[in-house]
């Protein structure tokens, strides 16, 4: 074959390479980031001024604790793709959700933030178990999903997601 009849065919299947290439990957919903052990993905926060959920038989809400203060909520999955056992402890302290201008808020734990509804209270939002909290062994190539609650001031711009267990890991929420 000639250059002159093989040139047309091979600029065709370089310009179709790139096209694959590029439209080889949509933007992933949510947020999304890599430690050494652990990889993190969030939800975008949805604000609330209580929760309601069900456990050992009650209703149990969750609200904030002033008219200043809202409940931002993050549904955090948590995978372990490469070590053979990881343990978490999900406490507070590993949770933060802020802005990055330095205001950091600490997650609640949700089995002690709680009131006891006497009569059920339709204004709360619900759908929001399980709980990513308390002691967790992700096996390799498992994961741990729940929401975290976060109580945080209103009108906090909510940018940044910061998880100190195992692996220190920042995510900053798409604008």
């Amino acid at each position: 074959m000639k250059w002159k009849e093989v040139a047309p065919f091979l600029a065709i299947l370089i310009v179709a390479v790139i096209t694959l290439a590029a439209c080889g990957g949509d933007k992933p919903t949510g947020t999304a980031n890599r430690g050494r052990s652990l990889e993190i993905h969030l939800s975008q926060p949805v604000i609330a001024l209580k929760i309601r959920y069900n456990h050992e038989s009650q209703e149990r809400i969750i609200q904030a604790g002033a008219s200043n203060r809202q409940l931002a909520l993050v549904k955090v999955t948590v995978v372990n793709r490469t070590s053979t056992v990881i343990p978490l402890n999900v406490e507070s302290v590993v949770a933060q959700l802020g802005d990055r201008r330095g205001q950091k808020v600490n997650a609640l734990d949700p089995f002690t933030a709680f009131k006891v509804a006497e009569v059920p209270d339709a204004s709360a939002a619900d759908g929001f178990i399980p709980f990513l909290w308390g002691e967790v062994e992700l096996a390799r190539n498992t994961q741990a999903e729940g929401w975290m609650i976060f109580e945080v001031p209103v009108g906090l711009r909510l940018g940044s997601f910061w998880w100190d267990e195992v692996d220190y890991i920042v995510l900053d929420f798409p604008s």
